[in-house]
């Protein structure tokens, strides 16, 4: 999303773009594909989109795509927990200091946890970027323990919203992180969650496609970049493999919309060691394990739905869910549900059976009564969703601009301040933009 964002906005200034894709299907970590047997899209990861993404909106305006994506009127959030169930409201979110109140609906805490919240959000909504920044080296708990949050609130609100949205356990989050996070979401002028009404990738990327195409651009898909050659403080060419054969690529200006431990591995040993590059021997990758799992018959007409974890123990295996047969537009019918286990580092040893069984074990829980028999299912295994923001890691993101005069960078993990995000991404590939149109 961050490539094909700077594409649109090179092509649109006068630029020769080539965007250069190693899969088959455009989009990276925002991507779909097909299943073979059932023909429905596929989701890498099944994603929600916020309404209150500026950068994001913007692309697919321009590109035409924004009609591919359907609104939540009133419902933000389903959470469970045991045989409890809370219908977050959009208007349920607190905005501001004189709508902090809106926190006491919350069912799963008393009245003097959430009153221990006050504090900490108060001092988030004060403070500025920079000053957030210097919390990095704290795990988002310890600070909120220093704050006065109490142990019940950190198990049953913010565990649950720091995996969900920052995708590692709260123990290992930067304080800063979640901060960040936080202003992010109170200074959020629109909270309305969507979903695509197709594939995820079938969002933007065959209008974004179309778009690039149509000025002149160019998009190499099936081709992988197998070395970066620099020559003094220059890129003199890439080696790009495409077909079972290696050419030269020249261009006057490159862009990479890789992730860093992607970038990490083009990199030489010289250029790694050198400052700057050698940040990105620090970065790690959050896991995930997406399940696809068709059915029989209907489970539900809910949309998306949550399980709230309340312990270090993770007592659920799953974070969030979607039927996605009551979301595509091209879907109905029997249910089609997609859940994401968030940061599966522990269960790296678990077969596609094992996955399968715990889901089918976690919808019984908020579906005791389910009749629908399992038909068909779909593991896909994700070793990089967002770099994990772990303490003291923000010190190594880079910047757009490198050390090396024709080399630049985009991508969700360059922003600092917007949260990892389609949201980011978009905005990365923007300033990008921007920053090579100054030259």
């Amino acid at each position: 999303m961050a490539g094909l964002s700077l594409a649109v906005n090179l092509v649109d200034r006068g630029f020769a773009v080539h965007v250069l894709e190693k899969k088959s299907n455009l989009g990276g970590r925002a991507s779909s594909t097909t299943d073979h047997k059932t023909h429905d899209p596929v989701p890498i990861g099944p994603h929600i989109f916020v309404k209150g993404y500026k950068f994001f909106h913007n692309f697919l305006h321009k590109i035409g795509a924004r009609e591919a994506i359907v609104w939540e009127r009133n419902l933000f959030l389903e959470l469970i927990n045991d045989e409890h169930h809370f219908q977050f409201k959009m208007s349920d979110l607190p905005t501001s200091i004189l709508r902090l109140p809106k926190l006491f609906k919350y069912p799963f805490i008393s009245f003097r946890d959430k009153i221990s919240n006050i504090k900490f959000i108060v001092q988030v909504i004060f403070s500025t970027r920079a000053k957030i920044d210097k919390l990095d080296e704290i795990s988002a708990d310890q600070y909120l323990i220093s704050r006065g949050v109490s142990n019940n609130s950190i198990n049953f609100m913010w565990r649950f919203f720091v995996l969900s949205m920052l995708n590692v356990p709260i123990e290992q989050c930067s304080a800063s992180e979640l901060c960040h996070l936080v202003k992010s979401w109170i200074e959020m002028e629109k909270r309305q969650i969507g979903f695509a009404k197709v594939g995820l990738g079938d969002v933007y990327t065959q209008k974004a496609t179309e778009y690039i195409t149509s000025r002149g651009g160019i998009i190499s898909r099936n081709t992988e970049i197998k070395e970066i050659v620099f020559n003094n403080d220059e890129v003199d060419h890439l080696v790009i493999e495409s077909g079972g054969s290696k050419t030269e690529l020249i261009s006057d200006i490159y862009v990479s919309a890789l992730n860093p431990i992607q970038l990490r591995e083009l990199l030489s040993e010289d250029i790694l060691k050198k400052y700057f590059f050698n940040h990105l021997e620090a970065f790690a990758g959050v896991p995930y394990f997406s399940v696809n799992l068709w059915f029989d018959g209907k489970i539900t007409h809910k949309k998306f739905w949550a399980l709230l974890d309340d312990s270090k123990q993770a007592k659920y295996f799953n974070t969030d869910f979607y039927d996605l047969s009551n979301i595509y537009e091209t879907r109905r019918g029997n249910s089609y549900i997609a859940s994401n286990v968030i940061y599966s580092k522990a269960y790296d040893n678990f077969s596609d059976h094992d996955i399968v069984e715990k889901t089918l074990q976690e919808l019984r829980i908020v579906f005791p009564h389910m009749k629908a028999n399992l038909l068909h299912s779909h593991i896909h295994r994700i070793p990089y969703v967002i770099y994990a923001p772990y303490p003291g890691m923000r010190k190594h993101r880079l910047s757009h601009k490198t050390p090396v005069k024709n080399l630049y960078l985009c991508g969700d993990w360059i922003n600092r301040y917007t949260p990892q995000s389609m949201e980011a991404a978009v905005q990365s590939g923007y300033e990008c933009a921007s920053i090579i149109c100054s030259l």
